[in-house]
Protein backbone atom coordinates (compact mmCIF):
# COMPACT_ATOMS: atom_id res chain seq x y z
CA UNK A 1 0.00 0.00 0.00
CA UNK A 2 1.29 3.57 -1.11
CA UNK A 3 0.28 6.15 1.53
CA UNK A 4 -0.41 9.43 -0.34
CA UNK A 5 -0.60 13.31 0.61
CA UNK A 6 -1.96 16.04 -1.62
CA UNK A 7 -0.88 19.52 -1.98
CA UNK A 8 -3.06 22.07 -3.66
CA UNK A 9 -4.26 25.45 -3.06
CA UNK A 10 -7.56 24.52 -4.76
CA UNK A 11 -10.31 22.26 -3.64
CA UNK A 12 -11.00 21.55 -6.89
CA UNK A 13 -7.97 20.35 -7.95
CA UNK A 14 -7.44 18.28 -4.75
CA UNK A 15 -10.79 17.02 -5.58
CA UNK A 16 -9.44 15.26 -8.87
CA UNK A 17 -6.69 13.35 -7.27
CA UNK A 18 -8.72 12.02 -4.74
CA UNK A 19 -11.09 10.60 -6.56
CA UNK A 20 -8.24 8.86 -8.95
CA UNK A 21 -6.68 7.82 -5.83
CA UNK A 22 -9.71 5.89 -4.67
CA UNK A 23 -9.87 4.12 -8.15
CA UNK A 24 -6.36 2.28 -7.22
CA UNK A 25 -7.04 0.05 -4.88
CA UNK A 26 -3.17 -0.21 -3.94
CA UNK A 27 -3.05 3.47 -2.59
CA UNK A 28 -4.40 5.13 0.48
CA UNK A 29 -4.79 8.39 0.61
CA UNK A 30 -3.98 9.67 4.18
CA UNK A 31 -4.43 13.64 3.93
CA UNK A 32 -5.06 16.54 1.98
CA UNK A 33 -3.83 20.18 2.43
CA UNK A 34 -4.78 23.48 1.18
CA UNK A 35 -1.58 25.10 2.85
CA UNK A 36 1.70 23.79 1.67
CA UNK A 37 3.04 25.08 4.98
CA UNK A 38 1.07 23.73 7.21
CA UNK A 39 1.21 19.89 4.99
CA UNK A 40 4.70 19.46 6.62
CA UNK A 41 3.57 18.46 9.92
CA UNK A 42 2.01 15.35 8.00
CA UNK A 43 5.15 14.85 6.32
CA UNK A 44 7.18 14.30 9.98
CA UNK A 45 4.27 13.00 11.84
CA UNK A 46 2.50 10.60 9.48
CA UNK A 47 4.13 7.63 7.53
CA UNK A 48 3.76 9.32 3.87
CA UNK A 49 5.25 7.59 0.77
CA UNK A 50 4.14 9.41 -2.31
CA UNK A 51 2.80 13.27 -2.49
CA UNK A 52 0.71 14.82 -5.00
CA UNK A 53 1.80 18.60 -5.01
CA UNK A 54 1.19 21.84 -7.09
CA UNK A 55 4.12 23.95 -7.72
CA UNK A 56 2.84 27.15 -7.90
CA UNK A 57 1.17 28.04 -4.52
CA UNK A 58 0.87 30.89 -2.13
CA UNK A 59 3.62 31.10 1.39
CA UNK A 60 5.18 27.78 0.14
CA UNK A 61 5.96 26.85 -3.39
CA UNK A 62 5.67 22.92 -4.30
CA UNK A 63 10.09 23.08 -5.16
CA UNK A 64 10.63 24.85 -2.02
CA UNK A 65 8.76 21.74 0.21
CA UNK A 66 10.38 19.60 -2.05
CA UNK A 67 13.85 20.67 -0.62
CA UNK A 68 12.14 20.73 3.00
CA UNK A 69 11.30 17.06 3.39
CA UNK A 70 15.08 16.11 2.25
CA UNK A 71 14.26 12.87 0.28
CA UNK A 72 11.47 11.32 2.77
CA UNK A 73 8.93 10.61 0.28
CA UNK A 74 8.17 10.41 -3.69
CA UNK A 75 6.83 13.23 -5.07
CA UNK A 76 4.05 13.91 -8.51
CA UNK A 77 3.97 17.38 -9.53
CA UNK A 78 0.55 18.25 -10.60
CA UNK A 79 0.48 22.00 -12.42
CA UNK A 80 -0.69 23.85 -14.95
CA UNK A 81 2.44 25.42 -16.41
CA UNK A 82 3.87 23.13 -18.81
CA UNK A 83 7.90 24.70 -18.43
CA UNK A 84 8.01 24.02 -14.38
CA UNK A 85 8.59 20.08 -15.98
CA UNK A 86 12.49 20.68 -16.34
CA UNK A 87 13.01 22.21 -12.67
CA UNK A 88 10.47 18.84 -11.39
CA UNK A 89 12.76 16.44 -12.72
CA UNK A 90 16.13 18.42 -11.95
CA UNK A 91 14.53 17.73 -8.59
CA UNK A 92 14.38 13.91 -8.39
CA UNK A 93 10.51 14.18 -9.18
CA UNK A 94 8.84 10.93 -10.77
CA UNK A 95 6.43 12.43 -12.64
CA UNK A 96 5.03 15.66 -13.83
CA UNK A 97 1.23 15.51 -14.44
CA UNK A 98 -0.05 18.48 -16.52
CA UNK A 99 -3.78 20.09 -15.59
CA UNK A 100 -6.22 18.91 -16.59
CA UNK A 101 -5.13 15.28 -15.48
CA UNK A 102 -6.90 12.06 -17.06
CA UNK A 103 -7.01 9.02 -15.52
CA UNK A 104 -4.98 7.42 -18.07
CA UNK A 105 -1.90 9.93 -17.75
CA UNK A 106 -2.52 9.31 -13.76
CA UNK A 107 -2.31 5.55 -13.61
CA UNK A 108 1.04 6.27 -15.93
CA UNK A 109 2.53 7.92 -13.16
CA UNK A 110 1.70 5.58 -10.46
CA UNK A 111 3.08 2.74 -12.12
CA UNK A 112 6.12 4.47 -12.74
CA UNK A 113 5.93 4.92 -8.06
CA UNK A 114 5.30 1.41 -7.75
CA UNK A 115 8.40 0.57 -9.99
CA UNK A 116 10.11 2.61 -7.92
CA UNK A 117 8.82 1.67 -4.13
CA UNK A 118 7.25 -1.83 -4.98
CA UNK A 119 8.74 -3.51 -8.54
CA UNK A 120 7.30 -6.89 -7.75
CA UNK A 121 3.31 -5.29 -7.39
CA UNK A 122 3.09 -3.25 -10.65
CA UNK A 123 -0.13 -1.85 -11.54
CA UNK A 124 -1.41 -2.17 -14.74
CA UNK A 125 -4.86 -1.22 -16.80
CA UNK A 126 -5.66 -4.56 -16.76
CA UNK A 127 -6.33 -5.58 -13.39
CA UNK A 128 -6.84 -1.80 -11.86
CA UNK A 129 -10.35 -0.78 -11.58
CA UNK A 130 -11.13 2.55 -13.88
CA UNK A 131 -13.65 5.42 -14.26
CA UNK A 132 -15.16 5.87 -17.25
CA UNK A 133 -13.19 7.72 -19.64
CA UNK A 134 -13.19 11.51 -18.78
CA UNK A 135 -11.28 14.44 -17.94
CA UNK A 136 -11.40 17.63 -15.45
CA UNK A 137 -10.98 20.63 -17.01
CA UNK A 138 -11.11 24.31 -15.09
CA UNK A 139 -14.11 26.69 -15.93
CA UNK A 140 -14.12 29.82 -13.78
CA UNK A 141 -13.89 28.41 -10.17
CA UNK A 142 -14.82 24.86 -10.21
CA UNK A 143 -12.97 21.75 -12.22
CA UNK A 144 -15.74 20.31 -14.70
CA UNK A 145 -16.15 16.88 -15.67
CA UNK A 146 -15.91 16.36 -19.54
CA UNK A 147 -17.08 12.39 -20.94
CA UNK A 148 -14.91 11.98 -23.68
CA UNK A 149 -17.89 10.21 -25.28
CA UNK A 150 -19.60 13.88 -25.02
CA UNK A 151 -17.08 15.62 -26.91
CA UNK A 152 -17.67 16.12 -30.42
CA UNK A 153 -14.83 18.56 -31.15
CA UNK A 154 -12.27 21.23 -29.56
CA UNK A 155 -11.87 24.56 -30.58
CA UNK A 156 -9.09 26.85 -29.88
CA UNK A 157 -7.92 30.71 -30.03
CA UNK A 158 -4.85 31.37 -28.40
CA UNK A 159 -4.71 30.53 -24.65
CA UNK A 160 -8.61 28.95 -24.53
CA UNK A 161 -10.26 26.25 -25.77
CA UNK A 162 -13.97 25.43 -26.27
CA UNK A 163 -15.67 22.48 -25.94
CA UNK A 164 -18.15 21.36 -27.93
CA UNK A 165 -20.19 18.47 -26.74
CA UNK A 166 -23.37 16.89 -27.09
CA UNK A 167 -24.23 19.18 -23.58
CA UNK A 168 -23.74 22.25 -24.45
CA UNK A 169 -20.19 24.62 -25.31
CA UNK A 170 -17.70 25.83 -22.52
CA UNK A 171 -14.78 27.35 -22.58
CA UNK A 172 -11.79 26.49 -20.70
CA UNK A 173 -8.12 28.33 -19.82
CA UNK A 174 -5.81 26.12 -21.44
CA UNK A 175 -3.86 25.26 -24.94
CA UNK A 176 -4.73 23.13 -27.51
CA UNK A 177 -1.30 21.63 -27.96
CA UNK A 178 -1.36 20.75 -24.66
CA UNK A 179 -4.90 19.16 -24.12
CA UNK A 180 -3.98 17.19 -27.33
CA UNK A 181 -1.77 15.69 -25.48
CA UNK A 182 -4.17 14.39 -22.46
CA UNK A 183 -6.76 12.78 -24.75
CA UNK A 184 -6.49 8.77 -26.38
CA UNK A 185 -5.08 9.08 -29.65
CA UNK A 186 -7.50 6.39 -30.70
CA UNK A 187 -10.30 8.48 -30.24
CA UNK A 188 -8.95 12.16 -30.63
CA UNK A 189 -7.30 13.54 -33.52
CA UNK A 190 -6.13 17.59 -34.56
CA UNK A 191 -7.18 18.07 -38.04
CA UNK A 192 -6.19 21.52 -38.21
CA UNK A 193 -3.93 24.18 -36.05
CA UNK A 194 -7.04 25.10 -34.21
CA UNK A 195 -9.03 22.35 -33.50
CA UNK A 196 -9.46 18.59 -32.51
CA UNK A 197 -12.07 16.34 -33.50
CA UNK A 198 -13.59 12.94 -32.33
CA UNK A 199 -13.41 10.85 -34.93
CA UNK A 200 -16.62 8.53 -34.07
CA UNK A 201 -18.62 12.02 -34.31
CA UNK A 202 -17.53 12.49 -37.81
CA UNK A 203 -20.46 12.28 -40.56
CA UNK A 204 -18.57 12.79 -43.20
CA UNK A 205 -15.30 14.23 -45.01
CA UNK A 206 -16.20 16.41 -47.97
CA UNK A 207 -13.11 18.29 -49.61
CA UNK A 208 -11.25 20.40 -46.46
CA UNK A 209 -14.31 19.71 -44.68
CA UNK A 210 -15.22 17.57 -41.80
CA UNK A 211 -18.72 17.51 -40.65
CA UNK A 212 -19.83 16.56 -37.29
CA UNK A 213 -23.79 16.74 -37.77
CA UNK A 214 -25.82 18.25 -40.01
CA UNK A 215 -24.85 22.05 -39.34
CA UNK A 216 -21.80 21.92 -38.13
CA UNK A 217 -18.20 21.03 -39.83
CA UNK A 218 -14.44 21.94 -39.34
CA UNK A 219 -11.96 22.96 -41.59
CA UNK A 220 -9.30 19.82 -42.33
CA UNK A 221 -6.05 21.49 -42.33
CA UNK A 222 -3.77 20.27 -45.44
CA UNK A 223 -0.56 19.07 -43.22
CA UNK A 224 -3.65 16.85 -41.21
CA UNK A 225 -5.21 15.38 -44.33
CA UNK A 226 -2.59 12.06 -44.67
CA UNK A 227 -3.13 11.61 -40.82
CA UNK A 228 -6.92 11.30 -40.85
CA UNK A 229 -6.62 9.27 -43.96
CA UNK A 230 -4.43 6.91 -42.00
CA UNK A 231 -6.65 6.81 -39.39
CA UNK A 232 -9.89 6.49 -41.22
CA UNK A 233 -8.32 3.77 -43.37
CA UNK A 234 -9.40 0.40 -41.50
CA UNK A 235 -13.23 2.03 -41.24
CA UNK A 236 -13.22 2.45 -45.08
CA UNK A 237 -15.13 -0.26 -47.11
CA UNK A 238 -14.22 0.11 -50.70
CA UNK A 239 -16.42 -0.06 -53.34
CA UNK A 240 -15.96 -2.72 -55.93
CA UNK A 241 -16.19 -1.84 -59.44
Amino acid sequence: MINCLIIDDEQAAIDVIKYYIKSIPSLNLVAESLNPVEALEFVYTKQIDLIFIDIQMPQLSGLDFIRLTQGRCKFIFSTAYKHYAFDGYENNVVDYLLKPISFERFLQAIQKVQEILNPTKIVSDANTPKPDDFIFVKIENRMQKVNLSEILFIEGFGNYVRFHTTKGKFISLLNIKDLEGELPTDSFMRVHRSYIISLDKIEFVEGNQIYIDDNTFVPLGETYKSTLWSNLDRRIIATKK
